[in-house]
């Protein structure tokens, strides 16, 4: 085939029009690649510690820790032990706060999520909103705050430091491992004993003093009245509560003297007679009970006439009150229903057969062998 004829069937201006398209793809790739590496891309991620590199555990000399409802608490470096201040001095667990504070040391600068303003008070990372605040104080007076927020998944929480404008995710730290109560840094154990090695028990209160011995039989009481059975699962508790004694929140070493000690008491729960130990039940045990009341100690659950309250005798009796004259005016006609009553269902008509269901062969009513009727002559 010549060239001629070649050109003779090209349509016309399709060449052309291959090449505009391909400039036209030329310089979408262009525009697409330069919004990619220039409009709306985020800052470089930071590395390393988000604390700095030269923080370590020693360096951090104090700490407070404050909670979104206002709860707080101060931790102070004594030498090499910890203490609370604000509980005069009490000595903290070190094992506890130096696992604290090595969490807050490991923290990375990574996974950004936001550096704005209106993201901080969402992810509660703001200075008036978040999960914990801590704020840090290092050797030679510096000052660090960190702010703990919302957990946008399952072990992931985030973290912002108050000089960075960077927010972070963090795997290694969460809000509950910041505690703001006293007891999560210090030994809760006061007294922790084997109970089966307790062999006797002596209580002393207002009501005298209480003596428990444990032998091969169990637990008795020297001054147990006589017919009465000792709860022996009683003094069990009590041994158990006495020989594993923990604290809820540590409040000094010195005592004072609105703890009360001087005078100690009795909880209501445990207030008891004279003669009896406290918190013991003195159970009736199998002697023979009591003869059954007779005469008016029969009555106990019905008052006597005499102590029912009467009317005094100068007091006139109280009226009745009328009874409520008719109503005046013409009378109520009668109700009328808006809609007469719907008539009873009545039994429903056969229903048609249905042009699908299965056709059954009728019984044909002609003879086998027809016979012509015969006429009468």
């Amino acid at each position: 085939m010549s060239t001629a004829e070649r050109r003779l069937r090209t349509p016309a201006g399709t060449g052309r029009g291959n090449l505009w398209l391909g400039i036209l793809a030329v310089v979408q790739a262009a525009a697409l690649a330069f919004v990619l590496l220039t409009v709306a891309r985020p800052p470089i991620e930071h590395t390393g510690p988000l604390l700095g590199k030269n923080v370590t555990t020693a360096d951090i000399t104090a700490f407070t820790v404050t909670g979104s409802d206002g709860s707080a608490v101060t931790l102070k470096r004594d030498g090499v032990n910890w203490v609370l201040p604000d509980q005069g001095g009490y000595p903290a667990q070190n094992s506890r706060v130096k696992s604290f504070l090595q969490e807050l040391t490991a923290l990375q600068r990574s996974g950004l999520v936001a550096t704005t303003q209106d993201a901080y008070k969402r992810l509660k990372v703001a200075p008036d909103t978040y999960q914990r605040k801590i704020d840090l104080t290092l050797k030679g007076g510096g000052k660090e705050t960190l702010y703990i927020g919302s957990e946008p998944s399952y072990g992931s929480t985030h973290v912002r430091l108050a000089k960075d404008k960077g927010v972070y995710v963090t795997h290694s730290l969460h809000a509950s491992d910041a505690r703001t109560d006293a007891s999560g840094y210090v030994d809760t154990t006061v007294l922790k004993l084997d109970q089966a090695n307790v062999k006797r028990m002596e209580i002393k209160n207002a009501n005298g003093d209480f003596v428990f011995t444990k032998g091969a039989g169990g637990w008795s009481w020297q001054g147990l009245p006589n017919g009465k059975k000792l709860d022996t699962q009683a003094v069990t508790n009590i041994v158990g509560a006495l020989t594993s004694l923990q604290l809820n929140e540590p409040l000094g070493k010195k005592v004072q003297a609105s703890y009360g000690f001087d005078k100690p008491r009795l909880p209501p729960r445990d207030r008891a007679r004279p003669g009896r130990p406290p918190a013991l039940r003195a159970q009736r045990g199998r002697a023979p009970p009591d003869p059954a009341p007779t005469g008016p100690a029969r009555q106990r659950a019905r008052p006597s006439p005499a102590l029912r309250r009467r009317r005094p005798a100068d007091r006139p009796p109280a009226a009745r009150r009328p009874a409520r004259p008719p109503r005046a005016g013409p009378a109520r006609p009668p109700s009328r229903r808006r809609h007469p009553p719907s008539p009873r269902p009545g039994p429903s008509p056969p229903r048609p057969p249905s042009p699908w269901a299965p056709r059954t062969r009728r019984a044909s009513t002609r003879s086998a062998c027809p016979t012509r009727p015969t006429s009468s002559r």
